[in-house]
């Protein structure tokens, strides 16, 4: 996250998302938002270590899926995709 972390803080001025990629050609194919709520539910199903509020992006594998189903509400996964869980600034 760009400028003072402490901006982001606790989650603050943040965003979440589940992003899908298309595995041919690595471009963007669709995102499903993620509220803070569900966020905070689905969290530690990764491994972030100190990130606690995902400035990075963290791969969703096949063991996750069941669980953001059932939380996110999300559709399941389509094949030749890969999916991402990751934090966003909202404040730029």
């Amino acid at each position: 996250m760009p400028g003072d972390p402490a901006r982001y803080a606790d989650g603050q001025n943040m965003g979440w998302r589940l992003v899908s990629l298309n595995d041919s050609d690595e471009q963007l194919s669709d995102t499903f938002p993620v509220s803070r709520e569900q966020f905070i539910r689905v969290r530690d199903l990764f491994d972030y270590g100190d990130d606690e509020w995902f400035a990075d992006s963290y791969l969703v594998t096949a063991e996750h899926w069941s669980q953001l189903i059932e939380v996110l509400g999300c559709p399941p996964p389509e094949p030749d995709r890969s999916y991402f869980l990751e934090g966003y600034a909202t404040d730029l």
